[in-house]
């Protein structure tokens, strides 16, 4: 009725049984129920249409996550970023957590604007990447237009520059 689209997969698991999954999260759990003006499909989780999804900022600012980049979002704050992560995008941002800032020590000088735009812009690609969308000994050029590179080790482990390593991945965003 909102005029969004949705997409749906539907794969065989077991021998006779078909999941319905929506928008690759929510799984038809009930499927067919007949009423008077239509059917009714139950579904475990409750759909999100895009403009109500959270940006980049919202989600690394929202509870539980607001507890691990603090620093970073002190940062792009700092530097004037927030639009541009907040903007249509699309961008996957790999997120350092206050733990892995704190390991740096003095290594960037955080009152210098153009060096933290270039380390944070370090940390953002144009376009989607998903985990399943790196492979082994890939790269990909960030927004600072440096190169990173990557490695999957049992294919589900990403490390970064053979330092950092990914430790929640796939978090969509609306941007």
């Amino acid at each position: 009725l909102s005029g969004e689209t949705l997409s749906f997969d539907k794969f065989r698991r077991h021998f006779h049984k078909h999941i319905i999954t929506i928008n690759d999260d929510s799984q038809v759990i009930i499927k067919d129920n007949l009423v008077m003006n239509g059917v009714i499909h139950v579904i475990d989780e409750v759909l999100i249409p895009p403009a109500y999804q959270p940006d980049i900022v919202d989600f690394l600012t929202s509870e539980p996550r607001e507890q691990y980049f603090n620093i970073l979002v002190d940062l792009v704050v700092q530097v004037n970023l927030t639009g541009a992560l907040q903007s249509p995008g699309p961008f996957t941002l790999f997120a350092p957590t206050d733990a892995a800032f704190a390991q740096i020590g003095d290594f960037i000088d955080v009152n210098n604007a153009t060096q933290v735009t270039d380390v944070l812009l370090y940390h953002v690609l144009s376009g989607i990447v998903l985990a399943e969308d790196i492979d082994d000994d890939s790269t990909a050029t960030t927004l600072s237009g440096e190169t990173l590179s990557f490695d999957t080790l049992y294919d589900h482990i990403i490390t970064i520059n053979d330092e950092s390593q990914v430790i929640f991945k796939d978090n969509l965003v609306m941007n």
